[in-house]
C-alpha cells in the first residue's frame, strides 16, 4: 500500500493527474480548503474510470501555512497508525523537506515529495529499473592518511576551549531513538532473558497469556521506554497501559545510546 497526501492548495487538480495508475489498495489524502475546491471535468473522467476515489479533509480554519501543518500532523499519524510501503507529499512547496528529514532520521520512513500522483508512480519505476541494472565493479578507494592538527597557542586556543566548552553545555539527552540504531537489550534485573514467564510474574494485576504475549511482543519490538509506551497504546486501553509500562519497565536497560 502507498500513501499520498495532496496539498490541494499548492498543486490543484494537476497534482491528481495519474491516479488513474494508482492501485486499489492505495490510499490518497486529498487536504483542500474552500478557496481551492474546483476539479477539473479531465480529473474527474480519470477518477471515475478507474474507480478510485480520495479521501477529503477540508481545512476549516485559515491562517499562514494551516494546511501544511495540517498535512503534516496527519502524515505522523498515519506513520504511527499505517504500515505503508511507501509515503507521498504531492506538493511543490519545498518547506516540507524538514519534516520529510525529520521522518526519515527518527522513523526510519522514507517519504517523497513529488508534484503530481504520475510523477510519483513514476519515481518508485525508475528506482526498480535502476535497482534491476547491473554494478559496475568499486575500486576500493585508499584510506587517507590523518593529518595532525596545528597546535593552537595564545587567543586562538582560549577560543577554541570556549567553543567546544560551549558546545557540551548545549548537549541534550534525545529520548527518540533514530531508526536504524541497534536495539537496546532487553531483559531483566538478574540478566536473565525475558520471556513469556517473566511477562507473567512481573505484570500486576495478573494477566492471561493472550495479553502476556502482547506486552512481550511490544517490548521486544521497541528501542527505547518511550517506544516500548507508544507500543503499549497502540494494543491496549490508556487506562490499563500505564500499569503495564511500570511493571514491565525493570527489564529496560538504561537507554544512553
Amino acid at each position: 500500500m502507498r500513501l499520498f497526501l495532496i496539498d490541494y492548495e499548492n498543486v490543484n487538480a494537476a497534482g491528481l493527474r495519474g491516479i488513474g495508475q494508482a492501485d486499489r489498495s492505495d490510499r490518497i489524502i486529498l487536504f483542500y480548503s474552500h478557496a481551492a475546491n474546483t476539479l477539473s471535468f479531465e480529473i474527474m473522467d480519470e477518477m471515475m474510470d478507474s474507480g478510485i476515489m480520495p479521501e477529503r479533509v477540508c481545512l476549516e480554519h485559515t491562517g499562514k501555512n494551516a494546511l501544511d501543518f495540517q498535512l503534516v500532523t496527519f502524515l505522523g499519524y498515519l506513520i504511527a497508525k499505517e504500515k505503508a510501503d511507501s509515503y507521498y507529499i504531492i506538493s511543490k512547496d519545498f518547506g516540507f523537506q524538514s519534516a520529510i528529514r525529520f521522518c526519515q532520521e527518527y522513523f526510519g520512513v522514507k517519504v517523497h515529495l513529488c508534484p503530481s500522483i504520475k510523477s510519483a508512480i513514476g519515481l518508485k519505476v525508475k528506482k526498480e529499473q535502476k535497482a534491476s541494472e547491473p554494478r559496475a565493479a568499486v575500486k576500493p578507494q585508499q584510506t587517507p592518511q590523518k593529518v595532525k592538527p596545528e597546535k593552537q597557542t595564545g587567543e586562538k586556543a582560549k577560543k577554541a576551549k570556549r567553543a567546544s566548552v560551549s558546545l557540551r553545555k548545549k548537549t541534550t539527552v534525545i529520548q527518540v531513538q533514530p531508526a536504524g540504531a541497534a536495539p537496546v537489550a532487553v531483559q531483566e534485573p538478574d540478566g536473565s532473558r525475558v520471556d513469556l514467564d517473566t511477562v507473567l510474574s512481573l505484570v500486576k494485576p495478573k494477566v492471561n497469556a493472550d495479553i502476556a504475549a502482547e506486552i512481550l511482543h511490544c517490548l521486544q519490538s521497541s528501542h527505547s521506554k518511550i517506544e516500548f509506551h507508544n507500543a503499549l497504546q497502540q494494543h491496549f486501553d490508556n487506562a490499563i497501559v500505564k500499569q503495564y509500562y511500570h511493571c514491565m519497565k525493570p527489564c529496560f536497560v538504561a537507554f544512553t545510546g
